[in-house]
């Protein structure tokens, strides 16, 4: 029987640096030995641990799930993984695109729980307007990613959200 390729991508909320990668995959082929997780931001720049001297990270096949630090800011991502055998032949492949933003939306909970704390804050025009914009740019992030395919454009929306929440003080 031949393997049918499927992962899942989740990313850690309380660990947004921290991308963990579940193989789904029906099927079987005894010829499997090992995998390669590749990931590729908007630039096309490989995303690897830092120590890693190739542009993948060996995943090992006795290993349903791999889980890499390989993040500093939310970031649209291209994710293959490439399933070999014990001469690092490609057998198969998948590839997909993924939205990672638990940065944004984890300092969006940060800039919520604020209001909460001091609720004339919600009052303030500029306060709610950048807060909105905040969020449609992690949404809309995730929407181009998600429906579109386009990393691109969803690293574009997320660089408006990583540029307010590096200028809070101006923003909020």
């Amino acid at each position: 029987m031949s393997l049918t390729p499927s992962i899942s991508v989740s990313q850690s909320p309380i660990s947004p640096n921290l991308v963990t990668v579940t193989d789904n995959s029906t099927g079987s082929d005894s010829n499997i030995a090992s995998r390669r997780l590749i990931i590729q931001d908007a630039f096309g720049n490989y995303l690897v641990p830092a120590g890693t001297t190739t542009q993948y990270i060996v995943w090992s096949y006795a290993q349903s799930s791999i889980t890499v630090d390989v993040l500093t800011q939310d970031t649209a991502v291209s994710i293959t993984v490439q399933w070999l055998d014990n001469t690092n032949a490609i057998l198969y492949v998948y590839n997909n695109t993924y939205p990672l933003s638990e940065f944004g939306k984890q300092f969006f909970y940060y800039l919520i729980q604020q209001l909460g704390l001091t609720p004339a804050t919600f009052q303030d025009s500029n306060y709610a307007g950048n807060l909105s914009l905040f969020w449609t740019s992690i949404v809309a992030g995730d929407n181009a990613v998600t429906y579109g395919n386009d990393i691109f454009a969803g690293q574009q929306c997320y660089n408006k959200e990583i540029l307010m929440m590096n200028n809070q003080n101006d923003f909020f």
